[in-house]
């Protein structure tokens, strides 16, 4: 977990100090560019790294902790490392586990997924901000067949958890 302040160019000059190529730096996810130019995507946020399975940050996402932005979660965009529908928040820490136990549990979040495995159970991954994929499903299938999907009791969460059992029964 990390934190970005509230300044709309900390990161922006860090990494124009350590001469970063610009073309990287758009590509990065971590800027928008505005009428001014260029600002901070992350401000004002808890931030999550995301990695690929090898362990490598691809991406990043903040969470608001100030109730007057009405925007609760912002995600880097996809960029040619980050494919959101063929990433799993956790799983560079958790596949083991999931190896292990011959099961993933699938959760919605972050937050879920940090929940979770603080309480002692790491056999978890989380599609954080999308719908679970058919990229989701191969992914985890390299790991385990058996697969319990935990998301929210809400509406929302139960048409999705829906969705996402048509999803995982269609690719086995």
């Amino acid at each position: 977990l990390g934190y970005a302040d509230d300044s709309y160019d900390t990161v922006l000059k860090g990494l124009q100090s350590k001469q970063f190529n610009t073309n990287a730096m758009k590509q990065s996810g971590l800027f928008v560019d505005t009428k001014n130019g260029y600002v901070d995507r992350f401000r004002s946020r808890i931030m999550f790294s995301i990695h690929n399975p090898a362990g490598k940050v691809i991406a990043f996402a903040g969470r608001i902790y100030n109730s007057n932005n009405p925007a609760k979660y912002v995600n880097s965009p996809e960029t040619p490392l980050y494919v959101k529908s063929q990433v799993l928040y956790g799983l560079d820490k958790t596949k083991n586990e999931i190896i292990q136990s011959s099961c993933a549990i699938v959760v919605e979040g972050y937050l879920d997924l940090l929940q979770l495995y603080q309480s002692g159970i790491k056999n978890v991954v989380a599609v954080s901000g999308t719908a679970l994929t058919e990229q989701h499903a191969k992914i985890i299938k390299r790991y385990c067949n058996n697969i319990y999907l935990a998301y929210d009791g809400d509406n929302a969460g139960v048409t999705s958890a829906i969705k996402a059992a048509y999803v995982l029964i269609k690719n086995g």
